[in-house]
């Protein structure tokens, strides 16, 4: 009886011991995540979601008060989190092992396709944006305005989605903000443009872009508001790479046994001459294709070599007019199809762009505009009223 008991004892000490061990390993492992992640230098971009990251927010009293500070700070400790794609990663595989179909707000569809969600607008921005996309077209009445609003694969494909996911409606927001625009903008609907060739290769499978037969059918739709005479069959068209594995197969960590193809439109019209010049970074380019992207992971830059905060595009058209294009990526594989009717497309990124756009257009003297985003960066757009407003 005693020995049991001793025996017993022992193995209770053995116990204890071991479950300190583990408390004082995963404190360990917790102060030395706190220790990286404060040592560590923050990332200002993420490659696998192809996005800015989130930056430390300046401290004030005010913020505070408001709230706004502890919203920003805890986005940018998550945007920061050190190891945070390898986490992502073990997550995705996890939740697939247990039939999730989604992570990190990406699906997994049928026929190979992985798809964004659409996430319900912050009303205080959109507000923000419409009104000052129609103060902005009142003071510049002279110039020809147009909108175009690419929709996202969730939307036009969204036979492909698992059943019963909660998705909101992207297409009413499209109608409400064509309904609030003022008739200074003409809206393009690139919901009808997209829905007829649903059934075509649209949408990459892995990516969340458009592909360049996608922007080809925004752009004749585009074409019928900007009045432009456009000849049919006017491209050859040159895959450049059928090893494309985009931003969502990296961002939700979903292994897709698909991969994507990236084609170039190239003019069969050799006058069709372009010269890229990209502003912030003083290079020039013969070319709207930058060929070297396609040893890189993101291979949809080799459209314009990704995004810029200010890029001028001067063309051999004959044409008079100088096209303003306010944009996001979507406009990267698009813009070559506008290069015939423009003497200059003057290309701005809002999300990067701090310049006078009053002393831009007065200097490049515009007489054509075009704001073209996909809905996912519009509706969660926070940069384009204070480029529109000067702020």
């Amino acid at each position: 009886m005693k020995n049991y008991k001793n025996k017993m004892y022992k193995k209770k000490i053995i116990k204890n011991k071991y479950f300190k061990i583990l408390a004082l390993l995963f404190l360990a492992f917790i102060f030395g995540i706190v220790i990286l992640n404060t040592i560590t230098k923050d990332k200002q971009f993420s490659e696998s979601e192809n996005r800015i990251l989130a930056k430390k927010p300046k401290f004030t009293i005010e913020k505070l008060l408001e709230g706004r500070f502890s919203t920003k700070y805890e986005k940018y400790k998550v945007d920061q989190f050190i190891g945070r794609d390898f986490f992502i990663n073990v997550k995705s595989h996890i939740d697939k092992m247990l039939g999730k179909n989604e992570n990190n707000g990406v699906y997994i569809c049928d026929d190979g396709y992985l798809m964004e969600d659409f996430k319900r607008p912050d009303e205080k921005y959109l507000n923000e944006n419409i009104k000052a996309i129609n103060d902005f077209s009142k003071k510049h009445e002279k110039i020809n305005q147009y909108m175009l609003i690419a929709p996202n694969a969730i939307s036009i494909l969204d036979d492909k989605l698992p059943k019963f996911a909660p998705i909101i409606n992207q297409k009413k927001y499209l109608d409400d903000l064509n309904k609030s625009l003022n008739d200074k903008i003409n809206f393009v609907d690139g919901y009808k443009a997209l829905n007829n060739h649903k059934s075509e290769y649209i949408y990459y499978k892995t990516d969340h872009h458009w592909t360049t037969l996608g922007a080809y059918y925004g752009f004749l739709e585009s074409a019928k508001s900007m009045k432009l005479d456009v000849k049919a069959n006017n491209y050859n068209i040159e895959p450049v790479t059928n090893d494309f594995h985009g931003t969502l197969y990296s961002k939700s960590g979903f292994a897709s046994k698909d991969s994507d193809i990236v084609n170039a439109y190239l003019p069969k019209n050799k006058e069709d001459e372009v010269v890229v010049n990209y502003v912030e970074e003083k290079k020039k380019s013969p070319s709207i294709y930058d060929s070297k992207k396609l040893q890189g992971k993101d291979k949809y830059e080799v459209f314009l070599g990704g995004n810029h905060p200010l890029l001028k595009i001067n063309t051999t058209s004959k044409s008079e007019k100088k096209l303003l294009l306010i944009k996001d990526s979507y406009a990267n594989s698009f813009v070559q199809f506008l290069t015939p009717y423009f003497s200059e497309i003057v290309m701005v990124d809002p999300r990067y762009f701090y310049e006078d756009i009053e002393k831009l257009i007065d200097k490049e003297k515009i007489t054509d505009m075009l704001y073209l985003y996909n809905a996912n960066t519009f509706f969660s757009d926070t940069s384009l009223s204070a480029v529109l407003n000067n702020i």
